[in-house]
């Protein structure tokens, strides 16, 4: 590791980009460099699937026919392209044949039909990143089976083993298991000294909640003497609130925690939040690891008689449901193997630290998993009710649970109320029933006469005839529906309007009724339901079958969708002269008429109850994102080459083959097998679990886990630089009941944590890396963190919990406005934009499942500490904070401002030039002094020291 060397952090502002200038590395790699983890994901998740199954079948070396000279099935051939030249110029979109062609701008590949345009954005991201590529050497056409029997002897597949840590020469090392595993592998090696205590305190504090300690706090803790001091400082840490919000956004990050769908519509997860509160939450009650696990999987799955906990459980199965998803997506079979896809990958990862996917169009490249592990894991996803029909699909929804009273009012309420509605669609449906016995005359839209462009639809159903029309909300005053009853016979009739209700319609839809003695005018609501669902009354008029009469409907005027269905004319028994009804001598048209008026009568005081219900209804039950077991589960095909078109066997529901052990959950046949995938990645029989949880608590506390590669445990990852010791954690996670506050406790009482920062030349000739944690790594704070540290010490960052954050209103993450000073971890996340700070300071990408976070060093860096608005306002808000607290005596004002940013006093060499520099605008007017120490508070902003963890 490089040795930091000390600089003062007090400079002129002016001198800030030459700092930050000549600290930047520009690193350039060589061909063969090995990929970034990252890099290898996105390849193997985004671009091969897609070469596979659309490229291969004439783009590869086992093709029956090689177009173009082409070859895509390696890195070299993809590079060197074909007859047309190079297919792919790393780091040049513009410059890419292959680009060129899925885009259709010259040739047009595939040939069957354009791709997706997130597909061919994916593309473009990829050459930007200079189209990394694991594939090496010449195609070969291999055919071989996964040993699955050798496969678990590599190291991540053998079961936890009981570890006894070794006895060490140096005492001082014995106090610790953790210790002595560590002590034992640097052998000659001298290890650093003990952080002071000053440095320790800020270390936890940054460490365990993500703040900085006050001036208070560190006082506090230098004046416990005490041998149990330190241990005092991490029970009340692992107990602060702040301690879920710092460790929850570590799994957010892991959980790819959105809260937008992706992609170029990007639909907003409305609900989203609930579950990043719900793993703040789990993290601060400490809820143990393994039902952490089993919520998320299967929540919904999960026996209580709790409602707080069921609650929990079902906002937690939005883990399966937060991915990056394309709803617009119109090929639905290959929408939902996308989601299931992503499933598969993110749990795969999360959990296990494996590379699921990869095996998703053939048998996994490097670890002995087939494609039929992938595709029992996939009948069981499948199994699961994720999306919502339509034409622009949606994810599944559940409402919330309630307490029982609530809940029993509620479900009371949703009672009454089905039977009202139900008693009113039977009324309605006998009250057609009686107007079809009476003689009538219907005639349907498609028999009348259109002025204008109206539109035929089916949307609504219940309708007459072939379907309805209604006048696309446009052309107002410009459409009319004209209806002749030339058939209709001299007499009076009540004449009817068809069409269907919603808020969307008109509320005053003018109709106009021409007979031979005149013409009269009404208007319809089309928000109000017609009496007997369909068919609203006009009034009553005489008719003498002249082709002067009509009925016109007209949108003129009207206030949104006019809907014209069919025109209906019932006749009306006209009395003689004697008061008797010309229908006399047919009784039952009379009787049928008594109905009518009756069954009326009922259902308008129907409605009028249902409204009424409404009105005092229990208040609306929130909709969380959670998922459904599906009516009918099975198992489902090995799809070939990953083509959702192409079905090849069916395979068993099952898990990862090479992990299973006797006491392997079965999967019943008339369930999803999801509870039984919950609790077999939860099992400590698992080798993978609890190896992949403690190594990420390691990374957490020293910037760099024993296994480096935190989320690929696989052959293509790193091996542990201390096995036995990870076995340990392991255990001791399992033994302490998948505790995370027990397991960080041990780790950050233990001296190996506690070490200095400091390296000697010995240490890192023999260690450049540190493996051997001869020192304690010195690490960069995460965005998040000075985010927050700014906003702390300026005295304006809000330290209360938060539910939705998105602004009420918001449509669209295009053009969101980050406007408030909560906690980053509240900050909506949303995947086309980020807030600017955290996107500077290496935020992961949310559309991946990310444990470990790139660490860059990039003008942008430095360019926006010097020049963001929101960073010079903070630092004239410290600068008046301290003027407030000290108006008189500057240098206890340059003391504080040192402990409240670092947590320090500053150097006598730090000291001597602030104070050169203040003094300077001493005999200035206060304006002038207030400019002064915003500088230079702006100058520890940008200081090293701040952005770092000695």
């Amino acid at each position: 590791m490089r040795r930091h060397t000390r600089h003062s952090c007090f400079m002129r502002l002016a001198s800030i980009v030459a700092l930050a200038l000549s600290s930047l590395q520009v690193l350039s790699a060589a061909d063969e460099a090995p990929l970034k983890e990252h890099e290898t994901e996105f390849f193997e998740s985004k671009i091969r699937p897609v070469l596979i199954k659309h490229c291969y079948e004439c783009h590869a070396a086992d093709a029956k026919s090689i177009r173009g000279g082409l070859l895509l099935d390696t890195r070299a051939g993809t590079l060197q392209g074909g007859d047309s030249g190079p297919s792919v110029v790393p780091g040049k979109p513009a410059e890419s044949l292959l680009l060129e062609s899925l885009r259709y701008e010259s040739y047009e590949m595939p040939p069957a039909g354009k791709l997706p345009d997130e597909v061919i954005q994916d593309f473009e991201t990829w050459i930007k990143m200079g189209a990394p590529d694991p594939r090496k050497g010449k195609h070969k056409v291999v055919s071989q089976q996964i040993d699955i029997e050798a496969g678990r002897e590599f190291w991540s597949f053998q079961p936890v083993k009981q570890q006894t840590p070794p006895q060490v020469i140096d005492q001082g090392w014995n106090q610790s298991a953790i210790d002595r595993f560590i002590r034992a592998r640097q052998k000659s090696l001298t290890p650093a000294d003990l952080a002071d205590r000053t440095t320790l305190v800020r270390r936890l504090y940054y460490d365990l909640t993500g703040l900085p300690p006050t001036p208070a706090q560190i006082d506090q803790y230098l004046n416990d003497t005490s041998n149990e001091a330190t241990a005092r400082l991490v029970d009340q840490l692992l107990a602060s609130p702040h301690f879920g919000e710092r460790w929850g956004r570590y799994w957010l990050d892991v959980a790819r925690y959105s809260q937008s769908t992706g992609g170029g519509r990007s639909l907003l997860y409305n609900s989203a939040w609930r579950y990043r509160n719900y793993v703040i939450d789990a993290f601060n009650q400490d809820k143990p690891f393994h039902q952490f696990i089993k919520e998320q999987i299967a929540g919904d799955l999960l026996d209580t008689d709790d409602y707080r906990e069921r609650q929990d459980q079902l906002i937690a199965t939005a883990f399966l449901l937060l991915g990056p998803t394309n709803y617009e997506q119109q090929d639905k079979e290959q929408l939902r193997m996308d989601v299931i896809d992503e499933q598969i990958q993110t749990i795969g990862r999360a959990f296990l630290g494996m590379t699921l996917g990869c095996a998703r169009c053939h048998d996994h490249k490097f670890d002995p998993i087939p494609a039929t592990d992938y595709y029992a894991l996939a009948g069981i996803l499948r199994s699961t009710k994720v999306l919502t029909p339509g034409n622009v699909s949606g994810w599944t929804k559940r409402p919330l649970p309630l307490p029982g009273q609530q809940e029993q009012a509620r479900i009371e309420y949703e009672q009454a109320l089905a039977q009202l509605t139900a008693d009113q669609k039977a009324k309605q449906k006998e009250l057609k029933q009686l107007k079809a016995e009476l003689n009538t005359i219907t005639l349907d839209d498609s028999a009348a006469t259109l002025v204008g462009d109206w539109k035929q639809s089916t949307f609504y159903k219940d309708f007459i005839g072939k379907g309805y029309i209604h006048d696309q909300q446009q052309a107002k005053g410009q459409k009319l529906v004209k209806f002749t009853p030339r058939k209709l016979k001299s007499g009076r009739y009540d004449v009817q309007l068809a069409y269907n209700s919603a808020e969307s319609r008109a509320s005053r839809v003018p109709v106009t009724i021409k007979t031979a003695t005149g013409e009269k005018t009404v208007y319809v609501n089309q928000r109000v339901q017609p009496t007997d669902g369909t068919f609203a009354s006009l009034g009553k008029f005489d008719f003498q079958g002249t082709e002067e009469e009509e009925i016109v409907v007209s949108n003129a005027g009207t206030d949104g969708y006019v809907i014209v269905d069919a025109i209906r004319f019932v006749s009306i028994p006209v009395k003689t002269s004697d008061g008797k009804a010309e229908q006399d001598v047919n009784p039952e048209y009379l009787q049928t008429l008594s109905k009518i008026k009756a069954t009326q009568q009922k259902i308008k005081s129907l409605r009028e109850e249902i409204a009424e219900r409404k009105q005092n209804a229990p208040p609306e039950v929130p909709e969380v994102m959670s998922v459904y077991e599906a009516e009918e589960p099975g198992d489902y095909h090995l799809l070939i080459r990953g083509n959702v078109h192409q079905l090849g066997k069916k395979v068993p529901r099952g898990f990862i083959t090479v992990t299973q052990t006797e006491t392997t959950p079965p999967i019943p046949a008339d369930a999803s097998g999801r509870l039984q995938l919950a609790e077999w990645v939860a099992s400590p029989e698992n080798p993978l679990t609890a190896r992949v949880y403690a190594n990420r608590i390691w990374q957490h506390l020293f910037g760099s886990g024993l296994v480096r590669t935190v989320d690929n445990l696989g052959v293509r990852g790193e091996t542990p630089s201390h096995p036995e010791l990870l076995d340990y954690l392991a255990q001791r996670l399992i033994e302490h009941g998948w505790s995370t506050k027990a397991l960080i406790r041990e780790i950050v009482l233990s001296r190996t944590y506690q070490l200095s920062s400091h390296s000697t030349a010995e240490q890192r000739a023999a260690d450049p890396d540190n493996r051997l944690l001869t020192h304690q790594n010195h690490r960069r704070l995460d965005a998040e963190a000075i985010r927050d540290t700014i906003l702390f010490v300026s005295g304006d960052l809000d330290l209360e919990q938060h539910e939705q954050t998105v602004r009420p209103g918001t449509k669209s993450e295009y053009g969101y406005e980050f406007k408030n000073n909560y906690r980053s971890v509240y900050i909506p996340v949303f995947r086309n934009r980020l807030h600017e700070l955290l996107a500077v300071f290496d935020f992961p990408d949310p559309n991946l499942s990310v444990g470990r976070r790139n660490t860059s060093t990039l003008s942008t860096q430095a360019l926006y500490l010097m020049n963001n608005p929101f960073v010079m306002q903070q630092a004239e808000q410290i600068a008046k904070r301290l003027n407030n607290e000290y108006p008189t005596d500057q240098s206890a004002r340059i003391d504080a401002l040192f402990r409240i940013m670092l947590g320090r006093l500053p150097h006598q060499s730090e000291k001597a030039n602030a104070e050169r520099f203040l003094n300077q605008a001493n005999t200035a007017g206060a304006s002038d002094q207030l400019e002064a120490w915003t500088a230079f508070c702006q100058t520890m902003i940008a200081c090293i020291d701040f952005r770092y963890l000695q």
